[in-house]
């Protein structure tokens, strides 16, 4: 059992410097002090440890770092065994330990491959939570004696600190995953994710690298997913290592918005191919590396969309209809729904007696209403078109260069609205600030809609460059163009 006394003492650290230039190998030696029981003994002068029993018999080495260890690389024990053939090296976490045996000679323990070997399912956990690192006696025999010459950790050569990845069993029966063979199965092109546990969550700008080492048994390639809120920038493994530079594979896939997702990744997880399903891959290891210390890339600020002022003259949809009690300003660029949950959550307004609806939102925003339909929370609008044809209406609608969008409600007998969502895309994010509402009666509209005279729409909200014969929606109000 641990012995939890904290012991107070002087950090020895020595970086020795190689003969390469480029070479940057750091490397921490461990010093010890007396021990706190009377098990074990240490003599500094002749580097001497000895322990009487077979437990409770540890020797707590001062000047190894705690937390987290991802950096390093190797532990290196010298030693020689005077009685005995062997003693532990015990990496702590908690209460809990990982166990190595040291032998006589000089140990070399390439760590990341020892404690996996060890605990293939949480090793991770181990790298990044690391607590304390000691020698302790042989629990199988004892007495015994030990000549402890050196003991350090040593960097990675010139790289940057790893972070590997360990899995957990998924949440949904699309899924399966075998941590003795590595095995990830995936039965449908959807809704087949594997959670990575161990990766970092939020800023991830200072990671270079991901590598991604598979066979792939079934199919050619599965997903990487980089999420930020609901959305996600998906890359594809195929068999072999698959080495991603972070920032330039996401650069490709958002050019104007990748920053967020390297400053604000709320998870990076492995999925099934979603063109392809059953699929198998074994994974040998997935891991994050950091820049190397020479090298650093400048990630573009986050730029906020400055919240437009509120048109005068209008009616304001959430004071009409406090219930309904849309989220509205949602942060710019994640992607999320912006009235109700991306599950569309109903509200279900009576627009009947107003004349027009008016979305002010980041211009060219892409949006979705459901109009004169219940929607199902777990229904998506493709669903719809096959088993409700006919008995709603679903619009597409997008904000013009203003930030403005108006749908007629003339043209329904009656004019509920049950929900608004962003589209599934991407490419498509931004914020919905106001949801206002027109009423023929309302007075004061044509003089806050003055500049914008001869805007024409059509009865979908879209506007109009050059409109031909037909009803259009012009300031609110309905138009016929002869």
């Amino acid at each position: 059992m641990k012995n939890f006394t904290k012991l107070f003492c002087v950090i020895a650290l020595c970086l020795l410097g190689l003969t390469s230039a480029n070479a940057k190998v750091e490397q921490v030696h461990a010093t010890f002090q007396n021990p706190t029981n009377t098990n074990t003994t240490w003599d500094g002068e002749t580097r001497t440890f000895t322990w009487s029993t077979t437990w409770y018999n540890q020797l707590r080495n001062i000047g190894l770092p705690s937390g987290d260890i991802t950096k390093y690389k190797k532990l290196v024990v010298d030693c020689k065994m005077v009685t005995g053939t062997q003693f532990r090296i015990l990496f702590y976490k908690g209460g809990s330990n990982l166990t190595l045996y040291a032998k006589d000679g000089v140990n070399e323990f390439i760590i990341k491959d020892e404690l996996e070997a060890l605990a293939p399912n949480d090793y991770n956990e181990y790298l990044l939570q690391c607590d304390e690192i000691c020698i302790s006696g042989d629990n199988g025999t004892a007495p015994g004696e030990a000549i402890i010459n050196d003991v350090y950790l040593e960097t990675y050569n010139d790289e940057g600190e790893k972070v590997y990845a360990t899995f957990e069993n998924p949440s949904n029966t699309n899924t399966t995953w075998d941590p003795d063979t590595h095995t990830f199965t995936w039965s449908t092109t959807w809704y087949n994710q594997l959670r990575n546990i161990g990766l970092p969550n939020g800023d991830i700008s200072k990671y270079k690298k991901l590598v991604v080492d598979c066979q792939m048994v079934t199919g050619t390639q599965f997903r990487i997913l980089f999420y930020k809120g609901g959305s996600n920038l998906t890359l594809y493994a195929k068999d072999g290592v698959n080495e991603f530079i972070i920032k330039d594979e996401l650069e490709a896939l958002a050019p104007n918005d990748y920053n967020e997702y390297l400053l604000q990744c709320d998870e990076i997880c492995i999925s099934g191919d979603n063109g392809t399903a059953p699929g198998e891959a074994i994974i040998n290891e997935v891991y994050l590396e950091t820049y190397p210390e020479n090298e650093s890339v400048d990630i573009p600020d986050i730029v906020v969309e400055e919240q437009p002022e509120k048109p005068a003259g209008y009616l304001d949809f959430t004071e009409v209809f406090p219930d309904a009690n849309p989220r509205l300003g949602v942060k710019m660029g994640n992607g999320e729904v912006v009235v109700g949950q991306r599950s569309k959550d109903v509200i279900a307004a009576d627009l009947t007696p107003y004349s027009a609806f008016t979305i002010v939102a980041t211009p060219g925003l892409k949006m979705v209403l459901y109009m004169n339909h219940e929607v199902d929370a777990q229904q998506n609008a493709g669903d719809y078109a096959e088993s409700d044809a006919g008995k709603y209406v679903f619009l597409e609608v997008q904000a013009d260069e203003n930030g403005m969008c108006t749908v007629d409600l003339t043209q329904y007998n009656e004019a509920k609205l049950h929900c608004l969502c962003l589209p599934w895309d991407n490419s498509n994010k931004g914020t919905v600030w106001y949801l206002l509402l027109s009423d023929e009666s309302t007075v004061g509209i044509n003089e806050v809609t003055a500049e914008r005279n001869n805007v024409f729409y059509d009865l979908m909200g879209r506007q109009v460059i050059q409109p031909s014969k037909g009803l259009y929606l012009v300031n609110g109000k309905k138009v016929v163009k002869r």
